[in-house]
């Protein structure tokens, strides 16, 4: 066969080959993008490094400047615009070069066929994958423009230490967009791919430099402008040392990239806004100095929008780098909950029309242990207060009343509608029992809070979100009407006096925030979270290993750090949660300030309570009080007769007249422990029956006279079993217990 013909058959199975060869198909996905996270406004909080690329960020040719891409063409493919994906004269030198040296030694490849080597992932030297790239860059040149060739070319290029592509190298390595760079700088840049481990400029800034004169070298011989033509002169550029990668809210940061969210790269807007995250880490720092004395070391801090659920803050910890519990997330750390579910009980009571704000509940020493026979707690403050309206019981955080009121609602139903409004405890219910309510439970700040954005004033509560472009999600807790009685409640200043005083950091003068604080027992967790109309805030202070804190309640710890926060909300804008508005199913009536009936014109005042429609008081006031010889005594029914008999009966309440006597303590086979580490002389039993105090009382146990000191009957311990007798115009009773 004739020469011509040979040649023109090669020539026709080359172009056929040319136009059936596969191109590599990554090469048709966008190049891989390093996730970067921004707040709300675009500022960037963190780039999320992937297994290949510490950063890549890939851009428009037009945003690379004139420069870079001008030099990376003159020193690698200064023929570029010229050929049609193959250089026949670099090929032809590579191809003469590599028989001499019998192996490949010499590529001659254009930057077409480097963009087909990197797109496939080539890494090795061999005939076949060369003769591919040929072909694959004569068929890709057909498709591309040189412009877009050059683009996916320069962005897919690793620049050293995984910076991949114009836009992470300039920043690395100065601190500069692409565009940018001054020609010292985009020259010293487009060498170092060429070999990226060998030129790192961080682990061998010589060999970099050495690369960079034999680029200038390289440059001058090809005729590229002289360096007079070159602002700023050829002089070696600085390099900038390297740099952690920077992430601002660092736990925030850390809770996405532990959700099961894909990203696909590039820029990612979050919920997170940077001011008020700097501000709450100031704060959080400033009380914790001002707390360091009383061993509190640690805090946590979530502000969520009650709207949308976008997390606007989230600090963790007083410092992320701290050795060991720096980068413990507090916000999404169990802790035991103190005080704060309260809300959550008494706003499923009252939807469920089991109690309402007006009910009137015990406050005794004694008061729970007809249901939980075992279980004493006692308030903060060590005092009962007898008689108490739920609203009070709420505001100030009594504990006998909120455990008599999940006897009421049950125990587990709590539990589980708890999870329904979206808790995630630590352990199951069967390891709280009735202290659920109190403290046993460990929650979660970042619960809490999405939990409390009920209290807002739009009936639903919304689950939190990080990410801008997730989907709002809410939750329905209860009738909007049974959220609006409760949330008044918990911003009702003059309600929580008992406790907190009228100046406490929960009191605003002109706002109403509704709020619940928290103290776990131990002082080992303090907490505080509220709502303005537009944002939810929720505080948690202790020692991540759980030690004590120095006696730091929620008012003293947490609740002036949260104080701060919503004063800073209400200057940038925040509003009140509006009052309840009275409609078909909400309704306002007037009760009796002391025991939340009707009132009558024994009670000593009159104050107006919400109700959901048809749980308003049907009675008035009139049993509690009666009238004997001109004088009116205020009387409770039998089971205050403990607390009527002791010293903290401050309303000098009697005991309503009974058809029988009812022995109240000891109660019927009640058994009680001699403690070996106190003197037996400060060990004895208070004697109390249900007849009116001022009612001769004869006290016997075992047959043996009891003698009343101050109008009190006290009978000293004594191991063994006994029968107690009392006696009066009502009658006789006898109870039997044991002492051990």
């Amino acid at each position: 066969m004739p020469a011509f013909a040979l040649a023109a058959l090669g020539v026709l199975a080359f172009e056929i080959a040319t136009r059936v060869v596969s191109l590599p198909p990554s090469l048709f996905d966008a190049p891989p993008a390093t996730t970067t996270l921004v707040d709300v406004r675009g500022r960037t909080l963190a780039c999320l490094p992937s297994k290949t690329a510490r950063a890549q960020h890939p851009i428009a040719l037009t945003e690379m400047g004139d420069m870079l891409p001008r030099v990376i063409v003159a020193l690698e493919d200064h023929r570029f615009y010229q050929h049609s994906g193959v250089d026949l004269r670099a090929t032809a030198a590579a191809f003469f070069g590599n028989l001499r040296k019998r192996r490949i030694v010499f590529g001659g490849s254009t930057i077409t066929q480097q963009l087909i080597k990197l797109a496939s992932g080539r890494t090795g030297r061999s005939w076949r994958a060369k003769v591919y790239e040929n072909l694959a860059a004569v068929h890709l040149e057909r498709l591309w423009s040189k412009d877009r060739i050059l683009q996916e070319y320069l962005n897919r290029s690793h620049y050293a230490n995984r910076q991949f592509g114009p836009a992470a190298a300039a920043a690395a390595y100065f601190h500069k967009k692409p565009a940018n760079l001054t020609p010292p700088e985009a020259i010293y840049l487009a060498g170092l791919p060429q070999a990226p481990t060998r030129f790192n400029p961080w682990r061998h800034p010589d060999a970099a430099a050495a690369r960079y004169r034999r680029s200038l070298a390289r440059l001058a011989m090809i005729g590229f402008p002289a360096p007079a033509q070159m602002a700023g002169g050829l002089e070696l550029p600085r390099v900038a040392a390297f740099e952690p990668p920077r992430r601002l809210a660092p736990h925030f940061v850390d809770t996405i990239r532990k959700t099961p969210t894909q990203f696909r790269g590039g820029v990612v807007r979050t919920t997170l806004d940077l001011d008020l995250q700097h501000f709450a880490e100031k704060t959080l720092q400033v009380h914790l100095a001002r707390l360091a004395s009383r061993h509190v070391n640690e805090g946590a801090i979530v502000i969520l929008d009650t709207r949308t659920g976008a997390v606007c803050a989230m600090v963790g910890s007083h410092d992320y780098a701290a050795p060991r519990s720096g980068q413990i997330n507090g916000t999404t750390s169990h802790r035991s909950s103190g005080s704060t579910l309260k809300p959550f009980l008494y706003l499923r009571g009252i939807d469920q029309r089991q109690v309402t704000a007006a009910t009137l509940l015990p406050d005794t020493p004694d008061a729970v242990r007809a249901e939980y026979i075992d279980y004493d707690p006692v308030n903060y403050d060590k005092r009962f207060w007898g008689p108490v309206r739920l609203r009070e019981a709420l505001a100030n955080s009594l504990n006998v009343p909120a455990v008599v009121t999940l006897s009421r609602v049950g125990a587990r139903n709590t539990f589980l509608a708890l999870e329904d409004y979206g808790f995630n405890f630590a352990r199951p219910f069967s390891e709280y029992g009735a202290g659920l309510i109190l403290g046993n439970a460990e929650i979660r700040l970042l619960d809490l809070t999405a939990a409390f954005t009920v209290f807002a004033g739009e009936g639903l509560a919304v689950e939190p979100r990080l990410l801008a472009a997730a989907p709002v999600r809410h939750r329905f807790l209860a009738a909007p009407e049974a959220v609006a009685i409760v949330a008044d409640i918990l911003a009702d200043n003059g309600a929580r006096q008992k406790t907190f005083g009228p100046f406490s950091p929960l009191a605003f003068e002109n706002h109403r925030i509704p709020c619940k604080s928290g103290t776990s027992s131990g002082f080992r967790d303090a907490w505080t979270v509220g709502v303005t109309r537009q944002h939810a805030v929720g505080v948690w202070m202790g020692n991540f290993d759980g030690r004590q804190m120095e006696e730091i309640a929620a008012a003293s710890g947490p609740a002036p750090l949260w104080h701060d926060i919503v004063e800073h909300l209400l200057a940038r804008g925040d509003s009140s949660v509006p009052p309840p508005a009275p409609n078909s199913r909400l309704i306002q009536r007037d009760v009796c300030s002391l025991t939340g009936f009707s009132p009558c014109t024994a009670s000593p005042g009159a104050i107006q309570e919400w109700f959901l429609a048809g749980t308003e008081p049907s009675e008035d006031a009139a049993r509690f009080f009666h009238t004997i010889g001109g004088v009116t005594r205020f009387v409770l029914p039998a089971n205050y007769a403990l607390w009527c008999a002791s010293r903290q009966n401050y309303l000098r309440a009697g005991i309503a007249a009974d058809a029988r006597l009812r022995i109240v303590s000891p109660a019927p086979r009640a058994t009680f422990l001699i403690d070996p580490h106190l003197p037996r002389a400060q060990q004895a039993l208070q004697l109390v029956s249900s007849g009116d105090p001022a009612d001769a009382l004869n006290w016997t146990v075992d047959g043996e006279s009891v003698v009343p000191s101050s109008g009190r009957y006290f009978w000293p311990l004594r191991e063994g079993t006994h029968i107690v007798e009392a006696e009066s115009s009502l009658g006789r009773a006898t109870t039997e217990f044991t002492v051990e």
